[in-house]
């Protein structure tokens, strides 16, 4: 799948609305080939670097997993892991 504008749009921080933990200052999407020949999304969390990761918990990055998720599934982007 080619990164495109939908995708952008869907990972845009300024309409997104992330939990308050982890903090998150960017988040990048880029094309992925998985093990299988699969084509796919890898997307990147960028954290703000005052974030202390040995306090997060699994349900803050759960919460973040799942919005990120849903953020892509409205516009039809499924080609994510």
């Amino acid at each position: 799948m080619v990164v495109d504008e939908k995708t952008r749009q869907a990972l845009d921080l300024s309409s997104l609305q992330l939990p308050a933990r982890p903090s998150v200052i960017k988040l990048e999407a880029e094309d992925y080939t998985e093990s299988t020949g699969e084509s796919s999304l890898r997307i990147l969390v960028l954290l703000d670097e005052k974030t202390d990761v040995d306090k997060l918990s699994g349900a803050d990055v759960g919460g973040l997993k799942s919005t990120i998720r849903q953020s892509l599934r409205e516009p039809g982007i499924n080609v994510f892991r």
